[in-house]
């Protein structure tokens, strides 16, 4: 049996159980981002959230359809692609591929659907076409607007009073508005920007429609979750409710998950962080590896300051779970067996914490504690093959539930002990690196050799650059710098 999800709905506020629609599968809609620019770290939160939900319902064991899209049709799209002059669908498929990158190098897991607006316009077309028919839309010289009054369930979700709301903000009242509130769906293509056939005549669709007509495409008129950042609440999702219901006269979504801000606060960056922002300039300095244990070892529904701490936090739990992984396996299985009482049942009780509201954080707490155990009762001896197994199935789920344990265990340790020698001020230099690679090796030799004062010497010269080194029971050895 499938155990039961409890998720904080936004539309209630308050947590609850989610029934799927069809028993043992998840129908699932995440916001994506609009590609006119590389996507910056607040962009990730959503990212990785999105697919920490995915990861998590299959490991609890249901059958997920994960729909996630790409906006390549926006104003700020067209905006930098004049700029640039260059075509704006060339422009925001360069950067369609360059969020795929940064998607893998964050170690997500693909969508079952990734689907584009400029690949949809049949389906946003037929969705307008049917509020207008159900008399939610109107037409005024080529533009469609949605008519926000005649949706009595306006601000169900944001839980904002149509009346009291500001709109000049964003979007200036226009006459031709049967309302202040009213939104576009349909807008006139202008002088050079890329436009579609429609009844209306040449234009694109308003952002909002969008996302109501890409979901509908591929999970339905009703689905069980959609997700998003917290800022896309209003109006975007609010939005998208009254544009489902009302062209599909049925309820839209069962549950909202709303994922916090990344807060950069007040605080200035400082040096050894430089002006860090998009993903791939993390990556590239950090390591995608560190972003992501950074980024989903805090609950979604919990603001996450930026600052140097956070970061250092991250760099020592990808060592953490990485030194053990490795001693994990180098060890492989013995004879040692010891009370098996900490670690029973770690799986099930890992289980309970991501279908209590997908908390990662408590379900890596019982991961960490099955480090400690493992490094205290098997320092010098290899476990016998039922703990081996135990332990491995720990490893197993952790992994697929939330993607932060790495296979590649040496390399996710140098990218960590780099991103450390960064953090720290100590270089962190491909040329650093090989020159403590090449002790390493020199020091491995002295000691097959019996050399101990060489080796000594050597470990030395280590310490001196700021590194500390871990032998290991297979004769290979790991470094890191300094703590």
């Amino acid at each position: 049996m499938l155990p039961i999800v409890q998720v904080f709905n936004n539309l209630h506020r308050s947590k609850e159980e989610l029934k799927p629609m069809t028993p043992g599968q998840i129908k699932f809609y995440s916001c994506g981002p609009t590609t006119y620019d590389f996507l910056h770290v607040g962009n990730a939160r959503a990212l990785v959230v999105g697919d920490l939900i995915h990861r998590i319902f299959k490991a609890l064991g249901y059958q997920v359809t994960f729909v996630r899209n790409f906006t390549d049709v926006d104003d700020k799209i067209i905006d930098r692609a004049h700029e640039l002059k260059v075509d704006p669908l060339v422009h925001s498929q360069k950067y369609v591929d360059e969020c795929l990158k940064d998607m893998d190098s964050l170690n997500m897991l693909p969508a079952t659907h990734t689907p584009k607006v400029s690949d949809t316009m049949s389906e946003i077309i037929s969705m307008i076409e049917d509020l207008i028919k159900n008399g939610y839309g109107y037409e005024v010289n080529g533009e469609v607007l949605y008519n926000v009054p005649k949706f009595k369930d306006y601000g169900k979700l944001s839980k904002k009073d149509l009346d009291s709301l500001q709109h000049g903000i964003r979007v200036e009242v226009d006459s031709h508005k049967h309302h202040p509130s009213d939104f576009v769906l349909w807008k006139p293509a202008k002088e050079g920007e890329p436009f579609w056939e429609s009844p209306w005549g040449k234009g694109r669709p308003g952002w909002h429609i969008e996302c109501s007509a890409m979901s509908k495409k591929f999970l339905g008129k009703t689905f069980d979750l959609h997700h998003g950042g917290v800022d896309l609440m209003f109006p975007h999702h609010e939005n998208e409710i009254a544009q489902s219901e009302a062209a599909n006269q049925c309820e839209f979504v069962h549950a909202w998950v709303h994922n916090e801000f990344l807060n950069f606060g007040s605080e200035k960056m400082s040096k050894s962080l430089g002006n860090v922002v998009t993903i791939r300039k993390f990556v590239e300095t950090y390591g995608g590896k560190i972003l992501r244990q950074l980024l989903a070892s805090v609950h979604y529904r919990s603001k996450l300051d930026w600052n140097e701490e956070v970061i250092e936090r991250a760099i020592s739990d990808v060592e953490r779970i990485h030194e053990f992984y490795l001693k994990f396996e180098n060890q492989g299985i013995g004879s040692s067996k010891v009370d098996t009482k900490e670690i029973d049942g770690v799986v099930t009780k890992m289980k309970e914490e991501l279908a209590n509201d997908f908390n990662t954080p408590g379900a890596l707490s019982h991961f960490f504690s099955t480090i400690r155990f493992y490094n205290r009762e098997f320092k010098d001896q290899a476990p016998s093959p039922e703990i081996h197994e135990m332990i491995q199935e720990i490893i197993e789920f952790t992994s697929l539930a939330t993607g932060l344990v790495h296979h590649d265990a040496h390399a996710t340790l140098e990218e960590a002990r780099t991103a450390r020698g960064i953090i720290a001020g100590k270089g962190g230099s491909n040329d650093q690196s090989a020159q403590i690679e090449a002790l390493i090796v020199e020091r491995r030799e002295a000691r097959a050799n019996k050399d101990w004062a060489a080796a000594d010497k050597v470990r030395d010269q280590l310490k001196a650059l700021g590194v500390v080194v871990k032998d290991s029971p297979d004769g290979t050895a790991t470094w890191s710098y300094i703590k």
